[in-house]
Parts: structure tokens; C-alpha cells; sequence
């Protein structure tokens, strides 16, 4: 993370606005949007196209008819040439959105606000950045691809969490352009970084802190746990069991060490005992039974997995339960079933959230 932002012409050099071009993004977005509908229809109707070519008894004598070759030819052609449309379209939306998405002039505006702290180390930017490719769990009709989301991960987790306040983040200093998702402020990279963090967790709403073993993140932590209600902080877990170990072995140092040479809680000094994070929960159903495999293609086994692991969530003696978005639950894994899976397993999250009290 970044420091405290009191040089205005300091700001000005680390915030990405210079470089966004609010007419342009506005151009890329209305093109993407275009060729993503032209994506679906030329797409859709090469699929289908190909299909009507297995219907009706067509095969056998198709089979003979150069007639019949071409047009199945040319549904392939259609339908690849449609996923190419619908890629770059999604791409251009993104890179419109980045032009147009405003940035946090100053934090201290924020602070008489209802907002969502977001914090996680800079190098999970990319990966969250990305758009998903994958909607139907390695399962579900070749039209599918034609309804993905054309969200990128953090815009999709934003817009989980942004009825309880605005989501905002730290922007990576001096990035050319903002992510879209979290609203980004920016703040120099000196020692004054943690002053600023501080205030904003102190204030915060909800904070999501995602996972990771880098210093920054282990402090952010500790600093949630030294002056944030516990049932206020989501943890956030993205990578695989090893990297979630990794940050529980970071944390448990850094816990040690800054409580024996840092006063505690403001309120009283002293340190909240670390709470015992729970162990990253093994699949419910690593195998299928043989019925499944044969609805799901012959996968035995289901190696799709959701970008966010899950969440761990504190009661208010920061009592951690893990929340795992397993996808080996769902039997036939669809749009639909992935999605309620994730809608039912949050819900309780989602209702704790909700049921706090405004800060003071």
C-alpha cells in the first residue's frame, strides 16, 4: 500500500487522470458493446447453423453433398468469427472503462462517507483484472460461451458488496490508467502509507482485505484487528491452499513480533488474541459418481474452480469460519447452478453485513 497524500502536485503526478481520455473511453465502449452483439449473433447462428446440420435425418446423406460440408464450414467459420468479435468487444469495454472510471481526488472526502474499505496486495491486481472465461464450471452447451460476463473479477466483487457502501481501494502508484471496479485514490509510496490505511480501516464500513503473505497485507491485517470490529472485515481468499497457508505462517510472525513492540487497541492497549484462521477446505465431492461423469462429458473430476476460493468471516470474539465456494457441490455444474451456489453460500455473510449499524 501507499501513504498519506498532502502534496497536491505529488498527487497529481501519482494519479493515473492524465493519461484518461474521458471522449475516447466513451468511443471504445460504445464499439466494444457492438461488436459484442454482433459477436453473439454471428456466433449463435454459426452454432445453430452447424447444428441443423446433424438434425432431420441430414447426416447420412450430407455426407456426399459438397453442399452440405460447406455449409457446415461455414457455421465454423460464423462461429468463430463470432467469439473473436465477442473478445475484442469485451476487451474495448474494459479499456473504455478505464478511461472513463473517476478517480478519489482526496481520502479525506471519503471519510464522512458510507463506503467499502478495499485492500490487497498490488500484485492480485492482474489476476482480478481479468475477465472470466469459463462460466459453466467445464460444463454446459457450446452457446454458453456467448453469455459470459463481460465483468472482470473486481468489478463482479464489487458489485457484490456495493449496497453497503461505495467500494473504494488504493490505486497502485503511478499506474497508467485505473482498474475498473473499486473507485481509486492514490497515495505516495513513504513511510506515511500505514497513517492513511489506518484511518481508512478506522472508518470503513465493511473492509475486504484479500489474502497474501506480503508485509503490507500481514500489517493491514493486524491494524483490522487492532481497531476494526471483527464482524466488519471479510477476508478474502484467492489462489490455492498453499498461498493461504503461506499468509497464516506470514501473519503469525508479523503478529508476534508487531504486538510485543506496539501498543494495542486504542480503546485499551492491548492486543486482540490472533484469531485461529481456519484450515482452506478440501472439495465436499472430489470424484463423481459414473452418472455424473457421463452428464459432464467424461470428467471424473471437476478442475474448473472459482477465481475467489471464498471468504472468512469474524463473529465478535473474532471467531473465523471459512466460507468456501466449492464447485464440486454443484452435480451439474451451469450458469445457473454456480451462481446460486455462490449467492447461497454468501448469504449469510451478506445478511451479517447488512444487520451492522452505521459508523459513527
Amino acid at each position: 500500500m501507499s501513504g498519506m497524500v498532502v502534496d497536491p502536485q505529488s498527487k497529481e503526478s501519482l494519479s493515473p487522470r492524465g493519461h484518461q481520455r474521458t471522449g475516447p473511453g466513451r468511443a471504445l465502449i460504445a464499439a466494444g458493446w457492438t461488436l459484442r452483439v454482433a459477436g453473439i449473433v454471428v456466433g449463435l447462428g454459426g452454432t445453430g447453423w452447424f447444428r441443423a446440420g446433424f438434425r432431420d435425418g441430414r447426416l447420412p446423406a450430407g455426407l456426399h453433398q459438397p453442399l452440405w460440408w460447406l455449409g457446415e464450414l461455414g457455421a465454423v467459420v460464423a462461429a468463430v468469427l463470432g467469439l473473436r468479435l465477442l473478445g475484442v468487444g469485451r476487451r474495448l469495454v474494459v479499456r473504455g472503462k478505464q478511461h472513463t472510471t473517476p478517480t478519489i481526488d482526496s481520502f479525506d472526502r471519503v471519510l464522512g462517507t458510507r463506503y467499502v474499505l478495499y485492500l490487497r496486495p498490488f500484485y492480485n491486481d492482474p489476476i482480478l483484472a481479468e475477465q472470466p472465461l469459463d462460466i459453466s464450471g467445464g460444463s454446459g452447451t457450446s452457446d454458453a460461451i456467448f453469455f459470459i460476463s463481460g465483468l472482470t473479477h473486481e468489478e463482479a466483487l464489487t458489485r457484490r458488496f456495493r449496497r453497503f457502501g461505495r467500494v473504494v481501494a488504493v490505486g497502485r502508484p503511478n499506474e497508467r490508467l485505473p482498474l475498473p471496479g473499486a473507485s481509486r485514490g492514490y497515495l505516495p509510496d513513504d513511510d506515511q502509507w500505514k497513517k492513511a490505511v489506518s484511518r481508512l480501516i478506522r472508518h470503513a464500513h465493511v473492509v475486504l482485505l484479500t489474502a497474501g503473505d506480503g508485509p503490507g497485507t500481514v500489517w493491514e491485517f493486524t491494524e483490522a484487528l487492532r481497531i476494526l470490529p471483527p464482524e466488519r472485515l471479510v477476508l478474502l481468499v484467492y489462489g490455492t491452499p498453499d498461498d493461504y497457508d503461506s499468509f497464516r505462517r506470514a501473519l503469525g510472525e508479523y503478529y508476534a513480533s508487531r504486538s510485543s513492540e506496539e501498543p494495542g487497541a486504542p480503546d485499551s492497549g492491548r492486543w486482540p488474541a490472533l484469531p485461529a484462521l481456519p484450515d482452506f477446505p478440501p472439495p465436499a465431492r472430489p470424484r463423481r459418481p459414473w452418472w455424473e461423469v457421463v452428464v459432464n462429458g467424461g470428467r471424473s473430476r471437476l478442475r474448473w474452480d472459482f477465481v475467489l476460493k471464498g471468504v472468512v468471516v469474524f463473529d465478535p470474539d473474532w471467531r473465523a469460519t471459512f466460507v468456501r465456494f466449492d464447485p464440486t457441490a454443484v452435480r451439474v455444474p451451469s450458469v445457473l447452478t454456480l451462481n446460486r451456489l455462490v449467492k447461497r453460500r454468501l448469504r449469510p455473510t451478506i445478511e451479517q453485513l447488512a444487520a451492522l449499524p452505521p459508523r459513527g
